[in-house]
């Protein structure tokens, strides 16, 4: 679980469920599935929308790891099978 610190920075976000508060946090891997991107940075915010939400993944993972949503299947895979040295260039050369 990702706690507020004081060397943390707040922004406010907007979307189409209005606004709010967030704040931006840099983890040491994001895994889902057999995609990993390392020292992402996320953001944190309530995620309150009137129905139940684990996370919002943007288009900033998805590109860099070549990520494909399957609407009918509701899954997420990669567009093309991640080679171990590929996939380390991608997480090491993040210049977020």
């Amino acid at each position: 679980m990702a706690v507020y610190e004081a060397s943390d920075f707040v922004r406010r976000i907007r979307g189409i469920g209005g606004a709010e508060f967030v704040f931006s946090k840099r983890i040491d891997q994001l895994t889902i599935g057999e995609m990993a991107f390392l020292g992402f940075e996320i953001e944190i915010g309530a995620m309150d929308y009137g129905f139940p939400i684990d996370g919002i993944v943007g288009m900033d993972w998805l590109l860099p790891m070549r990520g494909m949503i399957d609407l009918g299947k509701l899954e997420l895979y990669p567009s093309r099978p991640i080679s171990p040295i590929n996939s380390l260039k991608r997480l090491f050369y993040n210049k977020r």
